[in-house]
């Protein structure tokens, strides 16, 4: 099987973790954790496609979005601090970030490019999975794994509520 339809199980299944039966919890988190560095490594294996974005209808709404968030709210650490610039270590301006905004955000992304997969435009489900990684859900996947990293290991850095 090639990486792009790995990666699509991959995206497939997170989907329907995060559509499923999702109760409050300790137990989430190492699910969570699990999906979220296994889509992260096969992101990074994606192939290079040169198209278009496809059908915008492919998108998911907002409301689905907001839904889709308030699930997320069901796990046990939300809140979290992190560096406005990450990349300078002598910023001292603090950011707040969202679990659930992470987790909701990639959701969408994700589900948008089996939207566009489902109906039948493989080329665009990849390149728009592969870009969106890139601009947009990437960051999120990587903050939200360091935060359930630090949950699990009960320090409190990023501080989590």
């Amino acid at each position: 099987m090639d990486s792009s339809m790995v990666f699509a199980q991959s995206a497939r299944d997170f989907c329907q973790w995060a559509e499923g039966d999702l109760q409050p919890g300790e137990a989430q988190v190492p699910i969570a954790r699990r999906h979220l560095a296994r889509l992260y490594a096969q992101a990074l294996d994606l192939p290079l496609r040169d198209c278009d974005w496809g059908d915008e209808a492919a998108g998911v709404s907002y409301d689905a979005w907001q839904a889709m968030f308030a699930r997320f709210g069901v796990l046990p650490v939300n809140y979290y601090s992190q560096s406005a610039n990450t990349l300078d270590a002598g910023c001292g301006e603090m950011m707040i970030g969202d679990l659930a905004d992470d987790l909701a955000d990639i959701w969408r992304n994700l589900k948008h490019g089996l939207n566009l997969l489902d109906g039948g435009n493989p080329d665009a489900a990849v390149f728009y999975w592969r870009e969106h990684f890139s601009i947009h859900w990437g960051s999120h996947a990587a903050s939200a794994l360091h935060v359930l990293q630090c949950w699990e290991q009960g320090r409190p850095c990023p501080s989590a509520a």
